[in-house]
C-alpha cells in the first residue's frame, strides 16, 4: 500500500515537472517569436494604415505614441495609403481620445482631414482591432497595413488573421523602447498579453 502511494506520488511529481518543463519552453519560444516579428517589416500598399493608440496628454501624444504617428504619417506621404484610421479611447479623466490626439497630431503634419478616419471607442487592443474592421467594412477598405510598436507585431498579426482582416504589420522604426532592458520589459509583458488574449479572446 505504502510502496503503491509512494508511485501515484512520483508519478504525480513527473507529470508536474514535465508540464513545467514545456510551459517554460513555450514561454521561450513565444519570447524568441514575438521578438523576431517586430523585425519583420511587411509595408506595401493598402487601402488604409491603421494606427494603434497608446498614451497622449491632453490631446499631445506621448512619445511611444508619437513613434507610431511618425512612421503612419511617413508611409502615408510615401504613398503607400490614402486613408489613415487612427485608433484608441480614451481614460477616465481625459478630454482627448487617443484617436483625436492622432488625428489632430497628423493634420498639423500636412495630412489633409479627409485623409483620416478615426476609431475612438477601443481601450484594448482587440477592441480598436474589432472596432477597425467595423469600420474598414463600412467604409468599403478591403487591405490595410497595422502600425505599433515592434513588440506589438506578433500579438497584431494574429488578431487581424482571426478578424479575417486583409491585413499587414509595419512595426514603427521610431519606437521609443530602444534600449535592451526597456525592449525585454515589453516583450515580456507582450507574452502575458498574447497568453491572455489566446485563453481568452482579449
Amino acid at each position: 500500500m505504502v510502496t503503491s502511494t509512494r508511485k501515484r506520488r512520483l508519478r504525480g511529481a513527473r507529470v508536474f515537472c514535465l508540464a513545467a518543463v514545456l510551459a517554460i519552453l513555450y514561454l521561450i519560444s513565444l519570447t524568441v517569436r514575438i521578438y523576431l516579428a517586430g523585425k519583420q517589416d511587411e509595408r506595401g500598399p493598402a487601402d488604409v494604415i491603421i494606427v494603434l493608440g497608446a498614451a497622449q496628454w491632453d490631446g499631445r501624444p506621448r512619445p511611444m505614441y508619437l513613434g507610431r504617428l511618425e512612421h503612419a504619417i511617413a508611409l502615408y506621404q510615401q504613398g503607400y495609403a490614402s486613408t489613415l484610421l487612427f485608433c484608441g479611447g480614451k481614460r477616465p479623466g481625459d478630454r482627448f481620445t487617443e484617436a483625436w490626439a492622432g488625428k489632430h497630431y497628423a493634420e498639423e503634419h500636412g495630412v489633409p482631414s479627409r485623409a483620416i478616419l478615426m476609431e475612438a471607442q477601443g481601450r484594448t487592443t482587440m477592441q480598436s482591432m474589432q472596432y477597425a474592421a467595423d469600420i474598414m467594412r463600412r467604409q468599403g477598405l478591403r487591405t490595410a497595413m497595422v502600425v505599433s510598436d515592434p513588440f506589438h507585431a506578433f500579438r497584431l498579426r494574429r488578431i487581424a488573421r482571426d478578424l479575417g482582416m486583409s491585413a499587414r504589420v509595419s512595426p514603427t522604426p521610431y519606437s521609443r523602447a530602444k534600449s535592451l532592458r526597456t525592449q525585454g520589459e515589453y516583450i515580456v509583458r507582450e507574452v502575458g498579453s498574447y497568453a491572455i488574449y489566446r485563453l481568452f479572446g482579449m
